[in-house]
């Protein structure tokens, strides 16, 4: 299994069965968020944005079994 990189305070990176994936932490007028761009051959095909937003790790976890333990190297 691949480890999830930091590359500074607040985006990470990780690939993986050819996913490569890149979590940011994002604010704007309206609160913070989390923003997860995939490229992928799917994204690629259908030339979609690729981009989630999710308010929390948690639901980055959720929804990626991949991604699950980022919340941790932020707790350190």
């Amino acid at each position: 299994m691949k480890a999830i990189i930091q590359l500074d305070s607040k985006t990470f990176y990780l690939e993986t069965r050819g996913n490569k994936m890149t979590l940011s932490h994002k604010e704007d007028a309206l609160g913070e968020y989390w923003e997860m761009f995939t490229d992928n051959a799917s994204r690629r095909a259908y030339r979609g944005l690729g981009i989630k937003q999710f308010a929390s790790l948690e639901a980055v976890e959720k929804q990626y079994k991949s991604w699950r333990g980022v919340s941790a190297l932020l707790a350190n």
